[in-house]
């Protein structure tokens, strides 16, 4: 699984305002959601018996949900996309079999970019089945 098929899934989820994209955002826009990969902790899982025997991997990753002046908007859309993940078990997000998703306890405050953009983090990990 890759940020990419993550981002595919969720640009055919929700609205993504002015874009969606891995690995930063717009800052001029007012409505974006950026895609980051993070290294999972402890290295590559390996299970017993070798490379073979693993089936599974995980993809780790923040959505950072830039959405607008209003608290109560970006909270509100922050919210919606944390419930897309909420629960989530195979579910196919762009040729990619997921079998369950952790988006921890739900949408963290980001505070507000130099232009008054409010942010929310979410942090996410898929696992899935190995491709």
């Amino acid at each position: 699984m890759t940020a990419e098929q993550l981002k595919n899934w969720l640009k055919n989820k929700t609205d993504v305002g002015q874009g969606i994209q891995v690995g930063g955002i717009d800052g001029n826009a007012d409505r974006f959601i950026g895609i980051y990969r993070k290294e999972p902790p402890g290295g590559y899982r390996i299970c017993l018996g070798g490379e073979e025997q693993t089936l599974t991997q995980q993809l780790r990753a923040e959505i950072l949900v830039h959405w607008t002046a209003s608290a109560t908007q970006a909270e509100e859309k922050a919210q919606a996309i944390w419930e897309l993940f909420s629960g989530l078990y195979y579910e196919e997000m762009d040729g990619a079999l997921v079998y369950h998703a952790d988006p921890g306890a739900g949408p963290v405050p980001w505070g507000k970019d130099r232009r008054g953009v409010v942010e929310y983090m979410i942090r996410v990990t898929l696992t899935s089945r190995k491709e």
